[in-house]
C-alpha cells in the first residue's frame, strides 16, 4: 500500500477495456455461461477455447469449466489433442488432463501407451507424472517402452512421485486435483461476517488473487468498484463459489454497504491509520483496498469507521495490494476468534 494522493484526478476515472481485453472478457463470460447451462456441445466448445485461445481470461474460464464437467467426456474430448502432431496442442492437453479425475485419465490413456506415436507417448508420460500415485502402474509399464527417452522420463517421474509426501486422501486440499475446486455442487453457506471491496485495481492478476483470498477467508462477497477485468487463472476458480459484484462508483458501493449494515474499514496508510494487528474491528466490516498506485479516493476515507495499515520493516515502502488485503482479511479473522 502507498501513501494516498487524493488530488489525483484519475482516481475517479474508470479506464475502459481496450478492444483486445473486451473481446477476451466477452469470450470468457460466454464460456462460463455455456458451461453453467450445460448446453449441448458445451464440452467440445470449451475444449476448443482451452486449446486454441491465447488470452488468459477465456482460457482460464475454460480450464475451470472443464474441471467441473463429466470427467469421462472431458478426457475423451482432450485426448485427440494429446495425439496431435501439433506441439502446442499436445502441451496444452497434457497440462489440462492432470486437473481431471486421475482414474479416468489413466483409464483413457492406457491404450495410448500401446498405440500412440512417440510424441504422444512422451506427452502422456508428462501428464502421468503430474497425476502422481494413481499413474504409477502406467509409468511402470513405460519402463519397458522401446524408446530410451521415454523409459528415462518414466523413471524420473516414478522417482519424483516416490519423493512426494504421502497423500492424505482429503480431496478438498488445494494440491489435489481439481486444484482449488471443492467437491460440491453449490456455494458453501457463508454466515454474516465481512466482505471485501477493491477500488479500480490496475492489474487483473491482483484482483483475481484478492478474490481467491477472500473466498479462502470466508468472505460473504467481493465488491469491485470501477475496473472489473480480472485474470481468471489467479482466482483458481474461487469466483465460482463466491459472489462477486460490481459497482460503477464509490458512492454506489457506500450506499449498498450502509443498506447491508457494513462498516467501512479503509486499508490505507496515513496519519489516522492503525497497525492492522492493534485494531478493534467493527463486527461487520467491509474491508476496502484501493488502486495499486493511488490508493483510495476521499469518499472511502471519510466514510471509514477504521483506517488500517500494515507496518513495514524492510526497505520497500509498500506491499502488493492483494497481499496486503489478504493479510487484513485474516487479521480480522484472528481478532474475531479472540473475542
Amino acid at each position: 500500500m502507498t501513501q494516498p494522493r487524493l488530488d489525483t484526478p484519475k482516481l475517479h476515472v474508470v479506464p475502459d477495456l481496450d478492444s483486445v481485453e473486451q473481446v477476451a472478457y466477452d469470450a470468457g463470460l460466454a464460456v462460463r455461461a455455456d458451461a453453467a447451462s450445460r448446453a449441448p456441445g458445451w464440452i467440445a466448445r470449451t475444449v476448443d477455447v482451452a486449446l486454441n485461445t491465447n488470452h488468459g481470461f477465456p482460457r482460464g474460464e475454460a480450464r475451470i469449466a472443464l474441471q467441473l464437467g463429466p470427467a469421462d467426456e472431458v478426457v475423451a474430448a482432450l485426448l485427440p489433442a494429446l495425439l496431435s502432431p501439433n506441439k502446442r496442442m499436445r502441451r496444452r492437453s497434457m497440462t489440462l488432463l492432470p486437473r481431471l479425475d486421475p482414474d479416468e485419465v489413466c483409464r483413457q490413456l492406457n491404450p495410448v501407451l500401446e498405440t500412440g506415436e512417440r510424441k504422444s507417448r512422451r506427452a502422456a508420460c508428462v501428464a502421468l507424472a503430474a497425476i502422481g500415485s494413481p499413474a504409477k502402474a502406467l509409468l511402470e509399464r513405460l519402463l519397458n517402452d522401446p524408446d530410451q527417452a521415454i523409459r528415462n522420463r518414466a523413471r524420473r517421474a516414478l522417482d519424483a512421485i516416490a519423493a512426494r509426501p504421502p497423500e492424505s486422501g482429503n480431496r478438498s486440499l488445494s494440491h489435489v486435483r481439481p486444484f482449488g475446486l471443492p467437491y460440491r455442487d453449490t456455494p458453501p453457506h457463508r454466515p454474516q461476517s465481512f466482505a471485501v471491496a477493491a477500488f479500480n485495481f490496475s492489474y487483473g492478476v491482483n484482483l483475481g488473487t484478492l478474490v481467491r483470498s477472500a473466498e479462502a477467508a470466508g468472505a460473504e462477497a467481493v465488491w469491485i468498484i470501477g475496473r472489473d477485468f480480472y485474470y481468471r487463472p489467479s482466482t483458481k476458480g474461487s469466483d465460482w463459489w463466491l459472489p462477486v459484484e460490481t459497482f460503477d462508483s464509490p458512492a454506489e458501493c457506500l450506499e449498498r454497504a450502509a443498506d447491508e449494515g457494513f462498516e467501512i474499514v479503509a486499508l490505507q496508510q496515513g496519519p489516522a491509520a492503525r497497525p492492522v494487528w492493534e485494531a478493534e474491528w467493527p463486527q461487520r466490516p467491509l474491508i476496502v483496498a484501493g488502486n495499486e498506485g493511488d490508493g483510495l479516493p476521499q469518499q472511502f476515507i471519510e466514510a471509514a469507521t477504521l483506517q488500517l495499515e500494515l507496518p513495514l520493516y524492510g526497505q520497500i515502502d509498500s506491499l502488493n495490494v492483494a497481499v496486503a488485503t489478504s493479510v487484513a482479511m485474516f487479521a480480522f479473522r484472528g481478532w474475531q476468534a479472540r473475542q
